[in-house]
């Protein structure tokens, strides 16, 4: 018996099957009123606890976070509301021995922020400390359309039956199972040290749906997903790109197994120049510039996006990673969003001469460091620029992605956001779609 989930994953689909492959597998949440502003005496419970760690630790920092996620699904079953709320709050800095010393807990209750500054000190060797004054206060908000804060549950189920009514309606039959989901995470931090008593919220979104059809005994998936730091706004999804994933779900494929291509002019969906992105990271050589740009980019590009990192040191201008913290509360040095400044290219298809395949999305990814094997949703021919109708599903990308990054010949003319990761650590790369050279061979299975 297929799970959602199952039937996600089989069709190639693992976003989604995150996402709504667990609908019905938990008590629907109630309608509620909007939520409340955060307790007010958290910030200053924040610089507190700074005083408290200045009298035994130099350098001491506080970082908190409070992360609400709406995840909001339906399919032909069922619709789910799911309104989750995380903290974190990290206290830290450096002993008289010369040991960085680090407490994290999971609440925000001033009282419980004042007890982990005194756990803190107290592990700490006798000595050390000076006097510690927070810095500038400075709070950062970017508008956002529609924000969060302002909906109740019930809106969103409003708002997630208008999408999947758009997604049904391009469809017929044969779609076998569809679903539309939105997740939006919004997230408040603070970071005070001695360089300042900085406050920032960030909304990030990403709303999607898919469709599947079954083609002999597989399942064939169309799929689509807008990210960005924008609100809960389904709108972002159009009915025309809702259209196009029931078209692209009952597509056939051409019989027989696909012939080997060791050395093929591809064009890579900006899905799947973004999975080779990921994993080179900043790059200024070669064809393509990959920088690591925290800033305010345009139309809400900047999905990963903060000011200053989790020690409260700016992040503009530093291109290497900078420190985050995951749900833990541990370190981890991470880029914000990987951005391609866009090409010229306005029709990709048409710069890859006689022969080429087109890669449309990516069904699973496997491979460690810079040698990756990508499994694509599905490999259509191209003649002259032109699609054949030739399309084949089991067909992996393999090779390292720097070396395919730099066989770039055509950078497409639209940047794309492509989230990366949401759970932990925010990621996102910005970029338009690519056309190089790689080898193409029959898909062993998942990679």
């Amino acid at each position: 018996m297929w799970s959602r989930r199952d039937l996600l994953r089989a069709a190639g689909v693992g976003v989604a099957a995150s996402i709504v492959g667990d609908l019905g597998c938990r008590a629907p949440t109630a309608p509620v009123a909007p939520a409340r502003e955060l307790d007010p005496a958290l910030r200053p419970a924040l610089r507190d606890a700074l005083a408290v760690l200045a009298t035994r630790l130099t350098e001491p920092v506080v970082f908190a976070r409070v992360r609400r996620r709406i995840r909001a699904a339906v399919d032909l079953l069922e619709r789910d509301v799911a309104d989750d709320t995380a903290a974190l709050v990290v206290l830290a800095g450096r002993g008289a021995d010369g040991v960085w010393r680090e407490h994290a807990i999971d609440r925000v209750e001033p009282a419980l922020v004042q007890a982990a500054a005194q756990a803190l000190i107290a592990t700490a060797p006798a000595g050390g400390g000076a006097a510690v004054i927070p810095g500038p206060v400075g709070d950062l908000a970017p508008r956002v359309g529609t924000d969060p804060a302002t909906l109740a549950l019930a809106d969103w189920r409003d708002r997630l039956d208008e999408l999947a009514a758009r997604a049904a309606s391009g469809g017929n039959s044969r779609v076998v199972y569809r679903a539309a989901y939105a997740v939006t995470d919004d997230e408040t931090r603070w970071v005070v040290s001695a360089a300042g008593d900085h406050r920032e919220r960030r909304v990030r979104s990403r709303v999607g749906a898919v469709a599947i059809a079954w083609h002999g005994s597989a399942p064939v998936a169309g799929a689509v997903e807008v990210a960005g730091a924008f609100g809960p706004d389904t709108a972002r999804l159009t009915t025309a790109a809702l259209t196009a994933i029931n078209e692209e779900a009952l597509a056939l494929t051409t019989p027989g197994a696909f012939t080997a291509q060791p050395d093929a002019t591809v064009v890579l969906a900006p899905a799947v120049a973004a999975t080779l992105i990921a994993r080179v990271g900043p790059m200024a050589d070669g064809p393509v510039t990959i920088v690591d740009d925290p800033g305010e980019l345009a139309d809400g590009a900047g999905y990963g996006s903060f000011a200053v990192d989790d020690l409260g040191r700016p992040t503009a201008g530093r291109r290497d990673g900078w420190l985050r913290r995951d749900r833990e509360g541990r370190g981890v040095a991470a880029f914000a969003n990987l951005v391609v400044a866009p090409g010229a290219v306005a029709e990709l298809t048409a710069a890859t001469g006689a022969a080429a395949f087109l890669i449309d999305g990516v069904a699973d990814v496997g491979g460690r460091g810079d040698q990756l094997a990508l499994r694509a949703t599905r490999v259509r021919r191209l003649e002259r620029g032109r699609l054949t109708g030739h399309a084949w599903r089991d067909v992996e990308l393999r090779g390292s992605a720097r070396a395919l990054l730099a066989a770039t010949t055509a950078i497409g003319a639209a940047p794309v956001t492509v989230a990366q990761r949401d759970d932990d650590v925010p990621q996102a790369v910005v970029t338009p779609g690519l056309v190089s050279r790689a080898a193409l061979v029959p898909s062993r299975g998942a990679a």
